[in-house]
């Protein structure tokens, strides 16, 4: 009776501590996941920038040379 009540309580032991790692692992996965993600979108955000910074560039360009002739 002891040794199967031993018995139980490491095999519940054990499962906990699978359930905990697996639980720890899938939160770092979807955290892995989300870091990728954000990355990809402020390497969108920053080509945006620069992209909408050369079109003022060029409009600010385009205008002052329209403005002197």
């Amino acid at each position: 009776m002891y040794a199967n009540v031993v018995s139980n309580h490491a095999d519940n032991f054990v499962t906990a501590t699978r359930l905990t790692n697996n639980m720890v692992f899938a939160g770092m996965e979807a955290f892995k996941t989300s870091l990728q993600q954000t990355k990809e979108i402020v390497k969108d955000l920053s080509r945006l920038s620069v992209n909408t910074a050369k079109t003022f560039e060029q409009t600010s360009r385009e205008s002052s040379r329209l403005s002197t002739v």
